[in-house]
């Protein structure tokens, strides 16, 4: 399952707040905004994820730990070749969801 880390300094509390008030804009990461976004906090510290879109469903986890938050994503088979996009896509989401604030 690949990972992408991404390195903050804020308290966890800090972390899920940001995360909670942002959770229905995870839609806005999908390119052209076709698809749909499904989430739940598995406890304080989990939140889990799947993001429907072109007839694909990618189950993802977002896990906040002291010094980054670590998502974990699931491609289904035959779309391996997009992995790359998917970290960079998820890793310039993380890092404006831990930098600014609202």
């Amino acid at each position: 399952m690949p990972s992408v880390r991404i390195a903050h300094d804020l308290p966890r509390a800090e972390v899920r707040r940001r995360m909670a008030a942002r959770a229905d804009d995870l839609v806005k990461l999908i390119p052209g905004g076709l698809g749909r976004v499904e989430h739940r906090w598995e406890h304080d510290d989990r939140m889990d994820f799947v993001i429907h879109a072109m007839g694909h469903s990618i189950a993802s986890t977002a896990m906040v730990e002291d010094a980054a938050l670590v998502i974990d994503f699931d491609l289904p088979a035959g779309l391996g070749f997009v992995r790359p996009m998917i970290e960079g896509i998820i890793r310039q989401a993380g890092d404006k969801l831990l930098l600014e604030k609202r």
